[in-house]
């Protein structure tokens, strides 16, 4: 992915930090990942504890960073990328329990966290990232994972793929097979997908025939689809196969272990 930090700051800077009329005047799909406020409906209904410290692995131009630092004490944003974290200070230079970190996943050895949030962040050697995310997880903390479903309908229709996507089976077996680590994992599928959600079902509400007929089922289609996909996902509830034609998965694996 293009590192769009620059011409993004650039951009807020003229606009004095008026995200709405920036992306009004300014309607790239890029600009609405990073800035959109759309974004922060993924994690928004959580219930995270607010004395709680959390650890956001990748800065993604701060998209998520303000909604962590609202909702816990104390949010640690790790990145490589200086000019992301750059911006991502700049956005959220009034709050004041953020701290940024130059670094990768592989190489930090600071402190444990409640929280370790990877929300498309996730990158392979997957099963190493996610031993790696767990270790750094305090007795009982919680891994927050979101990326694509390899199998998403959306990328069947002919939406360009994420370089990293896992199914769900795929996935739960990475969260829940590795003995050292026990715990478990709840599933979430947000739609259109995660990146710009806007309804999030979960395994005990999904989605029935009709529900998804006629909704915005992704903002990346291709100008031609290979098939009519509010007529697919009919088929796939009806059929109850939704969990695995979701286009993205939202995971939240709780750790058991004791201190």
């Amino acid at each position: 992915m293009n590192d769009l930090s620059p011409e993004i700051r650039n951009l807020y800077v003229k606009y004095q930090g008026d995200i709405k009329t920036l992306l009004k005047e300014n309607p790239g799909l890029d600009y609405m990942y990073a800035l959109s406020d759309i974004r922060e409906n993924l994690l928004e209904w959580f219930e995270f504890d607010e004395s709680a410290s959390l650890l956001q692995i990748g800065s993604d131009y701060g998209a998520l960073t303000g909604l962590y630092s609202r909702k816990v004490k104390q949010v640690t944003v790790l990145d490589s990328n200086h000019n992301n974290l750059s911006f991502n200070r700049l956005r959220h230079q009034k709050r004041d329990n953020i701290s940024y970190v130059i670094g990768n996943l592989d190489t930090y050895t600071g402190e444990r966290f409640d929280y370790v949030v990877m929300v498309g962040t996730l990158k392979e050697p997957y099963e190493e990232q996610i031993r790696e995310a767990k270790a750094l997880l305090k007795p009982k903390g919680t891994l927050i994972l979101s990326l694509s479903n390899r199998l998403g309908l959306k990328y069947q229709a002919g939406a360009i793929a994420n370089q990293s996507r896992l199914s769900r089976q795929e996935l739960l077996e990475l969260l829940c097979g590795n003995e050292e680590f026990d715990g478990t994992a709840e599933f979430y599928y947000p739609m259109p997908d995660y990146k710009l959600p806007v309804t999030i079902y979960s395994d005990s509400y999904l989605p029935s025939k009709g529900d998804l007929t006629h909704a915005i089922l992704a903002y990346d289609y291709p100008k031609y689809l290979r098939f009519d996909l509010g007529k697919m996902f009919d088929e796939v509830c009806e059929g109850k196969e939704f969990q695995t034609f979701a286009n993205s998965f939202l995971t939240i694996w709780s750790r058991h272990e004791e201190d």
